[in-house]
């Protein structure tokens, strides 16, 4: 296979690894460099890993030879291998699925998980901004994406291999899992939790919407036994003061072969997807629409393409899967820099960036029920990262280049098991490392549920994990060390409930409640030391503690309603200072009332309490709390179902950072032709 080479420009960090305000401003640099060698996946699993995989395996296999040992349910979330489902796991999940999602048909990714209870995300698309996502107080580096199971974390981001969301529309999405708490035994690096986005596969249709802010988009979907092919286009904003706009082709082969020779079933599946992405927006700290000195936009060019093959196969005792995947990722920015301020006597230079970065993997997993009370799962990873980074920073009197160029293997095995007896369920994992430095990190996981009367039921879990440090972190030559520490966290928390259904669509007519209490440590966190010279070091600390609620209930046959939020503390133990777009208080209230057979009317309220946040021009601040009413109003005629939405309906202004506002309502109309 060919790699694409060139002349590449890159970008150096101008936050650090927790969103504080920073007591100086790191001088930015950047370079140009050589085209990205092409290289191939190759085993990376060494002898003590494949032993260890074997020994699980083989002690699984001869635990029983019970003949009524039954078949694993294939009822399965991302946050732990087991078969289990979202309203019975440990983790407090949300899952959003295609008819929530059609409800908000024109909508990225960041803006629907900014309207969920605990979550934040900064910047929305039509500011051009980053939107990157802050899920119980940590950092969004410690949250993973996975888009059909391939991760989407970029180990070059200057933000600490954090996601834009804003860079994914929710248009060619069949359904989005939102783990709350850690997951890293089956996910590693997901310290604070995860969002696995699933692209639809099995339908027939063209949609389109346009509306105010000069929303419009279009997506269509083809479908067969065997084949799937979708498209999707999205854009949104003013080009003078910030826009975004994103295009995504997914295709896809599948089939099942029953009553093979070693399996009863096996399914095959071969993906791939392309996405790409255009922002403009004002810089970070730059002060936004309202405050920035230089009103020229910075500029963000990304492409993404993967790959994925995926085997699943069955039988009366097993089951196993086997996954190869690939992701390539490139990036290009330019900035125009921030003018001195309040906070920075210096401001930020100009500079223009480029990354090039490639990830391998391949994951295979065992799962069988040993008998009525024990079911176990083991699995290994080998994964082959390599990234390139360039930049060139303006200082006005001189160009100063930097480069670099690094790559990683990394081998993992992990392993789960569960006894449930009588009331009682006991789940216990274990993930562990071996990085190619000679280092391991290990993540174990320990969780209890039990269940009461009348259909209540509680858990607690405790976990710990770390997380590597990002290539940008151990490489960067101006503020970077190849001696940084992997960062950890313990995670633990409580829940008590009765949820039946996690999706209020098709819950009973009982009272659906859940309540969580957690706390995270996190320590050892990258951080920007202003020196001089400046530098990441280990420092920074987190702590994060908190309460989550979700009460849901279907009062008719045409009419359910749900309210949840959640309430938190996050401080940082060492330094004092307030941490950036954590806000204390989140609550949503919504409803959805089908009016008819042809019509449905829905309504959510969202709001969010007051951050901490900091811009260059202004200084610190605090983002006052505010509330928004999205209302929705569904009609269905023919073959064609017509949507007319109405965003901010109370006409609130909204300040989502510093400068950017907001404010005003804004109306849509979206139209969709086909059959589900």
């Amino acid at each position: 296979m060919a790699c694409e080479g060139g002349w590449y420009w890159s970008v150096v960090c101008d936050l650090d690894g927790v969103g504080r305000r920073r007591p100086a401003e790191v001088a930015r640099a950047g370079g140009l460099s050589r085209p990205l060698r092409c290289w191939s996946l190759t085993p990376v699993c060494r002898l003590p890993t494949c032993l260890f995989l074997l020994l699980l395996a083989t002690a699984a296999c001869a635990a029983s030879n019970d003949p009524d040992t039954k078949r694993l349910e294939r009822v399965q979330v991302s946050a732990t291998a087991l078969p289990t489902t979202a309203a019975s796991a440990n983790q407090h999940i949300t899952i959003l699925g295609r008819e929530q999602l059609d409800a908000m048909l024109g909508a990225s990714v960041a803006e629907v998980l900014s309207r969920q209870a605990g979550l934040s995300v900064d910047r929305s698309p039509r500011s051009g901004g980053y939107g990157a996502l802050y899920l119980r107080g940590a950092d969004p580096s410690h949250v993973v994406i996975l888009v059909d199971h391939v991760r989407q974390n970029d180990p070059l981001s200057s933000r600490g291999s954090a996601v834009d969301l804003n860079s994914l529309s929710c248009d060619d999405v069949e359904r989005i899992e939102i783990v709350r708490g850690n997951a890293s035994v089956v996910n590693a690096d997901a310290m604070a939790g995860l969002v696995h986005i699933f692209t639809r596969r099995q339908q027939n249709r063209f949609a389109a919407y346009a509306g105010g802010e000069r929303l419009r988009g279009a997506q269509a979907a083809f479908s067969s036994d065997q084949f799937w092919l979708s498209s999707g286009y999205r854009e949104e904003g003013d080009q003078n003061q910030g826009f975004y706009e994103t295009r995504s082709a997914n295709a896809g082969w599948g089939q099942t072969f029953a009553d093979t020779r070693l399996f009863d079933q096996v399914r095959v599946e071969a993906s791939g997807r392309f996405a790409d992405s255009d922002a403009r927006g004002f810089p970070d700290d730059s002060g936004g629409e309202r405050f920035a000195v230089l009103r020229e936009l910075e500029s963000r060019d990304g492409q993404n393409h993967q790959f994925a093959m995926r085997a699943e196969a069955e039988t009366p005792w097993a089951n196993w899967a086997l996954q190869l995947a690939t992701e390539t990722r490139r990036s290009d920015e330019t900035s125009p820099g921030v003018a001195p301020g309040v906070r920075d006597d210096f401001g930020l230079p100009a500079i223009q960036t480029h990354t090039n970065y490639r990830r391998d993997e391949m994951q295979l997993t065992y799962g069988r029920t040993l008998s009525e009370a024990w079911s176990v799962t083991a699995g290994a990873l080998a994964q082959r990262e390599r990234g390139q980074l360039d930049s060139l920073i303006d200082l006005g009197f001189m160009l100063l280049p930097a480069e670099f160029e690094r790559n990683r293997h990394t081998a993992s095995v992990f392993g789960e098991a569960r006894w449930q007896a009588a009331a009682w369920t006991i789940q216990g994992g274990v993930r562990h490392e071996q990085l190619d430095d000679g280092d391991a990190i290990t993540h174990p996981m320990l969780a209890v549920q039990q269940q009461l009367e009348r259909g209540l039921r509680w858990g607690a879990t405790i976990a710990s994990s770390a997380k590597q440090p990002s290539f940008y972190a151990l490489a960067h030559p101006l503020v970077g060390d190849p001696g940084l520490k992997v960062e950890r966290a313990v995670h633990r928390e409580v829940f008590i409930g009765n949820e039946v259904d996690t999706d209020p669509s098709r819950q009973s007519d009982a009272w659906s409640w859940r309540l969580t209490w957690f706390s995270a440590r996190y320590r050892d966190l990258i951080d920007i030391d202003s020196g001089p010279p400046p530098r990441l070091v280990n420092r920074a600390r987190i702590e994060s503690d908190g309460l989550e609620w979700r009460v849901g209930k279907r009062w008719t046959d045409r009419w359910h309603s749900q309210f949840e939020g959640a309430w938190m503390q996050v401080e940082d133990p060492i330094g004092g200072v307030a941490l950036r777009q954590r806000p204390e208080l989140q609550w949503t209230i919504s409803t959805q009332w089908q009016v008819s057979d042809r019509a449905e009317l829905s309504a959510t309220l969202h709001h969010v309490g007051k951050r901490f946040d900091s811009a260059i021009p202004t200084g610190d601040r605090w983002l006052s709390a505010g509330e928004r009413l999205d209302l929705s109003w569904r009609h269905r005629l023919g073959p064609a179902d017509v949507r007319l939405t109405l965003d901010n309906a109370l006409g609130e202004r909204f300040e989502e950072a510093i400068g950017n506002d907001i404010d005003g309502r804004r109306l849509w109309l979206s139209v969709q032709w086909g059959r589900p």
